[in-house]
């Protein structure tokens, strides 16, 4: 989940027609809204806000208007039935990332298949002590994701699609997957052995991750290879690389070739840090008071390279041309400008989150 420390404003560009943008007016006082029920009763503006506001249209004292904008206002950008509630739309930066985002997440099958018919909110919110994003999946109501704004602000497309990817992947698609709860049985609790590490010297003979003492055990769940939520995880990320290669073959404006190595360095620095720290990846930041840190990235680093080795040999000849857009082996040095990076985009996500917009 970490990038070079660069942005690029130009791959920010207005991209494909089909993402819907916000009316003229996009507010809604709320004195039109009592007025509007005052009219149509409390049943009428639930029907106009299913149609669009069409139900009222040519006839005195029109009050779609307002019912336009209170759709506007619940969704400022949208995709089919993914939609950003409340991304600044006056910069190019964030409206041209978040278009792409819903469009990326929109044309991947499983999340498609995962949704079916629900809807999808991604909310933006000035977050700096939490993780960058979750997903809460409520059923009938839809999947809601929060999303950090300095991540979206400060984060290539390839790292914000990679841990939406994680997002989804490993809790809610995962939870929902048939039979996931049976399958997994036989990893939870178990001590397994963390790829890359398996011939470092510890108390326990053999280093080890176990989902009964991680902060979070779906996240080791989610990282040891063959288990079924890992199965779904890499899956959901594989496919989104495929996407964003397309992208780059259909010549879409800003899609690089780099945005599919970032993908896939997203996900390798996420499963081994995760792994090798059994998800408390705070012993690897390079912050002061840890003495560990070092020993720790070194670790992660040798983990990373033995999850790419594993997942470049385990690539179908359909995905080859993926392959060539792995990322180099990753390296101590390199774990730590990652962690650094990240630490210092929080920092900055502490001053200004200019990629919000939350009026109405």
């Amino acid at each position: 989940m970490h990038a070079r420390d660069e942005v690029r404003p130009q791959e920010a560009g207005a991209r494909r027609t089909p993402v819907s943008g916000p009316a003229v007016n996009t507010v809604t006082p709320s004195r039109e809204l009592l007025s509007l029920q005052g009219k149509a009763g409390n049943a009428g503006v639930v029907q106009m806000l299913s149609d669009g506001g069409h139900s009222w249209a040519g006839r005195a004292a029109d009050p779609a208007p307002a019912v336009q904008r209170a759709v506007v206002q619940r969704s400022k950008l949208s995709h089919g039935n993914i939609s950003f509630t409340n991304v600044a739309l006056k910069y190019p930066e964030s409206q041209g990332k978040a278009t792409r985002i819903l469009e990326l997440l929109a044309s991947n099958t499983q999340i498609k298949s995962f949704l079916a018919d629900r809807t999808c909110r991604i909310t933006l919110e000035k977050r700096t002590t939490e993780t960058p994003a979750n997903v809460v999946d409520k059923g009938a109501e839809g999947v809601f994701v929060t999303l950090a704004s300095y991540y979206l602000e400060n984060y290539d497309i390839g790292y914000i699609v990679g841990m939406l990817c994680h997002e989804f992947g490993i809790h809610p698609m995962a939870q929902a997957a048939p039979n996931m709860g049976r399958e997994e049985e036989n990893f939870r609790g178990m001590p397994y052995p963390v790829p890359g590490l398996e011939g470092k010297d510890v108390p326990d003979g053999f280093a080890s991750m176990n989902s009964d003492t991680a902060k979070q055990p779906d996240h080791v769940l989610g990282v040891i290879p063959g288990s079924p939520r890992y199965t779904v995880y890499r899956d959901v990320t594989l496919e989104m690389a495929d996407l964003l290669l397309r992208d780059v073959h259909n010549r879409e404006e800003g899609a690089r070739e780099r945005d599919v190595t970032d993908l896939i360095d997203c996900f390798l620095m996420d499963v081994a840090s995760i792994a090798a720290t059994n998800d408390n990846r705070v012993r690897g930041m390079p912050i002061p008071g840890n003495s560990q840190g070092e020993a720790i990235r070194k670790d992660i680093a040798a983990v990373y390279n033995a999850y790419k080795a594993r997942l470049s040999q385990d690539l179908p000849l359909a995905r080859q041309p993926v392959k060539t857009l792995f990322p180099p082996d990753k390296t101590p040095e390199a774990v730590k400008a990652d962690f650094a990076t990240l630490l210092k985009r929080i920092a900055m996500g502490k001053l200004w989150a200019w990629s919000i917009d939350n009026s109405d």
